[in-house]
């Protein structure tokens, strides 16, 4: 049998590539496999467009990360192409915060402002960032003022980093970043399609998972209101309510308003720059994977594109998963002949099977 891997990270446990690497071992002996990692703008940016382009260099430097201590990151260059390619996640990652250390209202994404400004003194004519598993929730009002963009109080007085200052937010100029990236072309790679504000908006939906607790989801909401209304004033743009500005604690937002980024989302960026359709044809089985399946996973994230793909060609396709809301099962694509493996099945806990996914995904790739 001829075997397609395209998975995505199981978030918090295996990379991308990582889980590539254990799955392929695990069914080679028996099977014909072919696997390639895919990201949406979330962990493993990098290494996918890394597999695209294996000339590009990585360059490092120090910048900020969420909590607003230097540290060192990376970035790709596309030399030829005079492309930067960013992920947001390495540089003011959720994934390696301690719960200690996580701060909703404080922390800051000014380090990858500091990133681009790096990339746009290097030459960058065009610059790929990758939204997803950030800690900070502050509309990507960090990453601007980095850029020089003047965040201002009543009194015409700077306010300092994080979302929650946004709150007395009165005048905000956007001049100097306008000047600065005039003629580089911003993409913003988003992992989910909600908008900012709202029901489904950044602060609601993934406020608690940057351990924001409900009184704070309430002040991100606010302070996240008041910072659209400026935007909206100083360029016209409408970060409240358009598609993927909720993506990485709505850095998607400043992206777009502030820095005049195209918002693409992740299972149509894989889309274009992937021959899925050629490598599915020949295979018999595709297989693709996710911590979680519910209803974020069919709001533009990587395994979307598969299960897209599997429908169109009317492949079987294996959908590994650490968990599931059975409820999203009714609204996958139609005609789908879809088999879902979920670790905790195999697992006591649902605590062991992020402990051990490597583990438990042999285990199941062994029933094949």
């Amino acid at each position: 049998m001829h075997i397609l891997i395209l998975p995505n990270s199981f978030k918090g446990s295996l990379s991308a590539r990582q889980t590539a690497r254990v799955l392929t071992n695990a069914l080679q002996k028996k099977h014909r496999v072919h696997a390639f990692a895919l990201s949406d703008g979330g962990d493993g940016f990098i290494d996918f467009f890394k597999a695209l382009h294996p000339a590009a260099r990585i360059v490092r430097l120090q910048a900020q990360n969420a909590f607003q201590q230097k540290k060192s990151t990376s970035y790709l260059w596309l030399e030829k192409e005079k492309t930067a390619v960013i992920e947001s996640a390495r540089i003011c990652g959720l994934g390696k915060a301690k719960k200690e250390e996580l701060d909703p209202l404080g922390a800051s994404s000014f380090g990858v402002g500091q990133v681009i400004a790096h990339a746009v003194k290097r030459g960058a004519k065009k610059i790929y960032i990758g939204l997803g598993g950030v800690a900070c929730n502050d509309g990507g009002a960090g990453l601007a003022r980095a850029l020089g963009t003047r965040f201002l109080d009543k009194h015409r007085l700077p306010l300092p980093n994080g979302a929650q200052p946004l709150r007395r937010l009165q005048y905000l100029d956007n001049t100097a970043t306008a000047r600065m990236l005039r003629g580089i072309k911003i993409y913003a790679i988003a992992d989910v399609r909600n908008p900012m504000l709202g029901p489904t908006g950044s602060a609601r939906v993934f406020g608690p998972q940057k351990g924001a607790t409900a009184a704070q989801v309430r002040t991100l909401e606010k302070a996240l209101c008041i910072y659209a209304r400026a935007v909206r004033q100083a360029t016209g743009k409408d970060i409240a309510h358009t598609p993927g500005t909720a993506a990485a604690g709505a850095l998607g937002a400043g992206l777009y308003g502030l820095l005049g980024a195209q918002i693409v989302f992740g299972a149509d960026f894989i889309k274009k720059h992937l021959p899925l359709e050629h490598w599915a044809r020949r295979a018999d089985l595709l297989i693709t994977t996710e911590g979680k399946l519910d209803e974020q996973t069919l709001y533009g994230k990587a395994p979307l594109a598969v299960l897209d793909m599997a429908a169109k060609l009317k492949k079987p396709v294996l959908f590994l998963c650490g968990t599931y809301a059975p409820n999203v099962l009714a609204k996958l694509p139609h005609k789908l002949h879809l088999q879902l493996g979920c670790l905790t099945d195999f697992a006591p806990t649902p605590a062991d099977s992020m402990r051990h996914t490597a583990r438990y995904l042999r285990r199941l790739a062994h029933t094949l």
